[in-house]
C-alpha cells in the first residue's frame, strides 16, 4: 500500500511468513491429511491449508511491492535533488 511506512514489525512478519512457507511445505500436506475421516472434512481442510498459504505468499508479495514503490520513489527524488544542485 502506498505511505505504507516499512516497520521492523511488519519485516518481521514478512521473514516469519517466508519461513512458514519455505519450512513447512510437509505441514499444509499433513494438515490436509491427518485424520479425515470423511471427504468434507478432507475437503475442508485442503480449503483451510490452501487459504493460509495464499494469504501468506499474498501478504510477502504485497511487501515486496511496497518495497519496491518505496525504492522507486527514493531514487526519483534522489534524482530530483541532484538535478536541481546542477541548477
Amino acid at each position: 500500500m502506498a505511505g505504507v511506512p516499512m516497520t521492523d514489525d511488519r519485516e518481521q512478519q514478512i521473514r516469519r511468513a517466508r519461513e512458514v512457507l519455505s519450512d513447512a511445505g510437509w505441514l499444509f500436506d499433513d494438515f490436509v491429511n491427518n485424520g479425515c475421516g470423511t471427504r468434507e472434512e478432507a475437503y475442508r481442510r485442503a480449503r483451510v491449508a490452501t487459504e493460509l498459504k495464499a494469504g501468506l505468499e499474498s501478504l510477502i508479495e504485497s511487501y515486496e511491492a511496497d518495497s519496491a514503490l518505496v525504492a522507486k520513489r527514493l531514487e526519483r527524488l534522489k534524482e530530483r535533488r541532484e538535478h536541481h544542485r546542477r541548477i
